[in-house]
């Protein structure tokens, strides 16, 4: 399908690359999991909570397009990829705490995690985490250079930009 605006066009490539395991007459659904994962970053930077049915939805969506119309088997492999991504990152933070006794890292960045690997594969998320650390770290460090004050670091919006950053770096500069 050609739309009437080449814009849109690009768009429909664009989101088509992004996500190789969706089927391409879907690409709709990677443009949504994106708007989901930008808004829960977005809402993550301002009250410090990733939106449990946002995230839910969007997996809901992913796996259901790829079951019916891909196959059952991958969007199960997928599926299983982001419940391992999830569970690694609960484990993280567990030994964190058992260790430390605060969380290292917020069940949020773990729920956004899973949707993301279920959409993007799991190299776009490791590019996402490296590179949102880099600019997380490299916010705190401006802070302690400054004399404006971080209390605490949401680490969605940081992790949002790595993604695009991951996603252009490993499916569109290759």
């Amino acid at each position: 399908m050609v739309f009437a605006f080449p814009l849109l066009d690009v768009a429909k490539e664009v989101t088509v690359h992004m996500a190789p395991g969706m089927p391409p007459g879907y690409w709709w659904v990677t443009a949504s999991v994106l708007g989901i994962l930008a808004l829960s970053a977005t809402i993550d930077a301002f009250t410090e909570v990733i939106p449990d049915l946002l995230i839910l939805l969007g997996l809901i969506a992913v796996v259901a397009t790829q079951g019916m119309f891909v196959s059952w088997r991958m969007a199960c492999v997928h599926f299983e990829h982001a419940l391992l991504a999830g569970l690694i990152i609960w484990g993280v933070n567990f030994l964190w705490y058992q260790k430390f006794r605060y969380d290292a890292l917020g069940m949020g960045d773990a729920k956004w995690t899973m949707l993301a690997v279920a959409c993007f594969g799991a190299y776009p998320v490791l590019a996402a985490w490296a590179i949102g650390s880099i600019l997380a770290t490299a916010v705190i460090l401006a802070s302690k250079l400054t004399s404006y004050r971080i209390t605490q670091v949401t680490f969605a919006p940081y992790l949002f930009v790595g993604l695009v950053l991951g996603l252009y770096g490993l499916r569109f500069a290759v």
